[in-house]
């Protein structure tokens, strides 16, 4: 029997990431590093942004500077306004859910909000927003699902947690939720007992067993 779901945010509710790297892409350009977006998805999704600027730094010498990464929250969510949309099939799936319901996620509160709320996602959720850069714990650390579970006042062990990414897939599940992949991208799965989903349309079928 499952009480509550644990969502992860970028991916998973909002499709949030492509535009991201997309806008990342952009700003590589004028230190003259020209990266496919599509590529940078795939390799970095569910990471925490500033490790891929970190990390994109040291792999090409780009020496970025310290404004670099408020430039790109800035941008990104002025984006969101006009652009982000929610991953297909959460609209009509979330009103049908009977569970409590919580988001855990690695990204900065504001910019967690601002998705929520421009996709008409946060009614749904209230307050039950885990945000790493709050809790102090990032995934893949399954702490942060720990701590959301304790917090909403349900047992790990009830809660159901919903990654699209393989290091949010890796936190769900060492933490001891039942874990659901929502695998879009055809990952290859490495985990038993996970639950794998190709769309939204198909976790009401989670919910049960």
């Amino acid at each position: 029997m499952i009480d509550c779901i644990l969502f992860d945010s970028d991916g998973t509710l909002v499709d949030s990431e492509p535009l991201s790297f997309r806008i990342l892409a952009r700003m590589l350009i004028p230190y003259g590093l020209k990266l496919d977006a599509d590529e940078l998805h795939l390799l970095y999704r569910g990471w925490k942004m500033g490790e891929v600027f970190a990390l994109l730094s040291e792999q090409y010498g780009l020496g970025l500077p310290r404004e670099f990464e408020p430039e790109f929250r800035a941008t990104q969510v002025k984006q969101f306004d006009t652009l982000l949309r929610p991953i297909p099939g959460v609209v009509d799936l979330l009103p049908r859910l009977d569970q409590a319901m919580a988001v855990v996620t690695s990204g900065p509160m504001p910019k967690v909000k601002k998705a929520l709320s421009v996709t008409g996602l946060d009614a749904y959720f209230g307050n039950n927003i885990y945000s790493a850069w709050e809790v102090g714990i990032w995934k893949p650390d399954p702490g942060i699902y720990r701590f959301a579970a304790q917090d909403m006042g349900f047992d790990i062990e009830r809660c159901l947690a919903v990654e699209d990414s393989p290091i949010g897939l890796q936190a769900a599940v060492e933490s001891g939720a039942r874990s659901v992949f929502l695998n879009r991208y055809g990952d290859t799965c490495e985990y038993e007992n996970v639950i794998e989903i190709t769309s939204m349309e198909q976790l009401p079928d989670t919910l049960h067993g």
